[in-house]
């Protein structure tokens, strides 16, 4: 066996992803910011304005970050995508789904899902995909 066999297999056991815990009353206030943006988000009295989409995004964004705070990660995914979907741009909505992105190949590799490890480094390549998109546009 040689010297980097011997090392990468010494390395090879992925760690579980590991959680970090809030408050009660911390969890509390998030869930209340969650509701006001949900409610914002589904008002239909500013569908169809011009600046809509970006607010739009931007709500997206906060949505997805409480989400985040609140390790509920697929819904976060969900918050950022759809943020990116509404106005293609870097921001915290591009940087949360990188994060989040790793965190669920993390946890696809510590479960040994070979599938889920594609699907989140496709998910991966996809948004670098967008980043040279909006790199080019500007």
């Amino acid at each position: 066996m040689s010297f980097w066999s011997k090392f990468l297999k010494s390395t090879a056991e992925p760690k579980e992803p590991e959680v970090e815990k809030i408050s009660a009353a911390e969890t509390k206030k998030i869930t209340d910011k969650i509701t006001k943006l949900t409610e914002q988000l589904n008002d239909e009295t500013t569908a169809g304005t011009a600046v809509v989409k970006k607010q739009k995004a931007v709500m997206l964004t906060e949505l997805g970050q409480c989400y985040q705070e609140l390790s509920q990660v697929d819904k976060a995914i969900a918050a950022y995508e759809k943020s990116l979907k509404c106005s293609e741009d870097f921001g915290p909505a591009f940087d949360g789904l990188l994060k989040l992105y790793d965190v669920k190949r993390q946890a696809a590799a510590y479960a040994k899902d070979n599938s889920e490890i594609q699907k989140w480094l496709n998910k991966s390549d996809e948004l670098t995909a967008l980043s040279k998109k909006i790199m080019r546009s500007k």
